[in-house]
């Protein structure tokens, strides 16, 4: 029963996280480099997850 309550509590904030991490991520590249820039990190984002995260961390810090 445990086992159900702590997924019940992860999963929706994983998911809270992630919708976060995108809009910051969104936000940032177009600030730093335009509308389409920010558009494709988002959806780099968005379609790999953490990893896209990170690469873009990388990438930005590289600029």
């Amino acid at each position: 029963m445990e086992l159900f309550t702590i997924f019940g509590l992860i999963i929706p904030l994983f998911w809270i996280v992630s919708i976060v991490a995108l809009f910051w991520v969104y936000g940032d590249a177009r600030d730093k480099q335009g509308t389409n820039i920010g558009c494709l990190w988002a959806l780099v984002v968005f379609a790999t997850g953490p990893i896209g995260l990170i690469a873009y961390l990388i990438v930005r810090n590289n600029n």
